[in-house]
């Protein structure tokens, strides 16, 4: 069975995709987590912490584009079960060196960074999976899904690797982290079985991956399709900004919590996990609110939502106002699932995982500055404004779309 066979069935594809993103996500949070304590522990300088999050960052920035090439090339179900594989391996070895008592800062940098370009691999795979094979109405439903599915694995491994480490320690923690991955594995590997099946021309395809001129070339093309489409260009321009939006959020929020709500590191925790509470609300109810007032409307009632959330979350003096508000940020954030479906709507099938690289590219990019300038903000007042500029930024599109007529017809 080819998978765009597979994917004819809904109801056979979305549990597959749900149940497979869900335990990938709250896997991968899990070990992020469990890894930024081990990083602390083993240097026993909190600041580590940042430095792992920063390296983190690195595969988006410098490799994207080169996953992207592959994800459009290779069949991409196999490198979602050949990242997963490396995980698994990755963290057994981990586990090893805990045991053996010779785990360094080093290699615990050196997870951080492996663990990434893995997330970057099913990241942009996945894409590629979701965007090729199935209708838009479909797709549609299948992006939704996935941020809901995805937000609550977020919410699963983040507080179950807190209670897994406060309990068993580091190597009980990883390798029972490394088990799950090789299950995981498995179950991606029967996916693999059961909805690719090679093709001659898939095989050619593969077969230049082998030179690096043609990997350039590869890159290339893909950039230049996207500067060639100004659709596109409007649909990764909104998702940019509601990316950079919570890049920035999440940043801040420690210090704002601490500063001035006054806040310990318990309500710290409940606010961040407000985020993902609004994201799971939105990414439920947003297909049938955009069937039901168009795309348009849906834009423009999420970007007055986030700019809303924004600006209340920014004026929030005690713990209730700031979680709700948060709350609000995470739901006005996923209109971006509405311009990614548009977006891989209008996307040469052939050039899926590129386009979305180059987007994931810029997202690094975004991301890094965000990390370096959320240093510099230190006072309240700062920090307030920061927000409160967020929210000025989010109303600023809304007025520019309101008054382009070519973008409003566009969406």
């Amino acid at each position: 069975m080819t998978i765009k066979g597979a994917l004819s069935n809904e109801s056979n594809i979305s549990p597959r995709i749900c149940h497979c993103y869900i335990f990938l996500e709250g896997w991968n949070r899990y070990i992020f987590f469990i890894n930024t304590w081990i990083v602390i522990d083993l240097t026993g300088y909190a600041t580590s912490a940042a430095i792992s999050l920063l390296i983190a960052t690195l595969p988006s920035l410098f490799l994207s584009m080169i996953i992207g090439s592959m994800a459009d090339k290779y069949p991409a179900i196999k490198l979602v079960l050949y990242s997963e594989c490396t995980r698994c391996l990755t963290l057994l070895v981990y586990a090893s060196l805990f045991v053996m008592d010779r785990a360094s800062p080093a290699f615990a940098y050196s997870v951080s960074f492996l663990m990434s370009i893995c997330a970057e691999i099913q990241l942009l795979s996945w894409r590629v999976i979701l965007a090729t094979f199935a209708t838009h109405e479909k797709n549609f439903k299948l992006n939704a899904l996935s941020v809901t599915s995805g937000q609550a694995g977020v919410i699963i491994g983040a507080t179950g690797s807190g209670m897994l480490f406060v309990t068993l320690g580091p190597t009980f923690t990883i390798a029972i982290a490394s088990t799950i991955f090789w299950a995981s594995s498995c179950c991606i590997a029967y996916m693999a079985k059961a909805l690719h099946s090679p093709c001659a021309s898939a095989i050619t395809k593969i077969s230049t991956l082998n030179h690096l001129v043609a990997h350039l070339r590869s890159i290339l093309e893909g950039f230049q399709y996207i500067t060639q489409q100004p659709r596109l260009i409007g649909y990764y321009l909104l998702i940019l900004l509601n990316t950079n939006i919570l890049y920035m959020s999440n940043a801040l929020l420690a210090p704002f919590v601490k500063g001035p709500l006054n806040l310990n590191a318990n309500a710290y925790g409940q606010i961040d996990a407000a985020y993902s509470i609004g994201a799971i609300i939105g990414g439920l109810i947003i297909v049938k609110l955009t069937q039901r007032l168009g795309t348009l409307k849906i834009t423009l009632l999420g970007l007055t939502t986030l700019a809303l959330s924004l600006f209340i979350f920014a004026q929030s003096e005690a713990f209730l106002l700031a979680f709700f508000s948060y709350i609000g940020i995470g739901l006005g954030c996923q209109t971006s699932i509405v311009s990614l479906s548009h977006a891989q709507r209008i996307t040469d099938p052939t050039l899926h995982g590129r386009a979305y690289a180059t987007l994931n590219t810029l997202t690094g990019c975004f991301g890094v500055l965000i990390f370096i300038l959320s240093t510099q903000f230190t006072s309240h007042e700062e920090l307030r404004n920061m927000f409160e500029y967020q929210a000025i930024a989010v109303t600023t599109v809304l007025l520019i779309i309101g008054a382009s007529k070519k973008i409003k017809d566009s969406l």
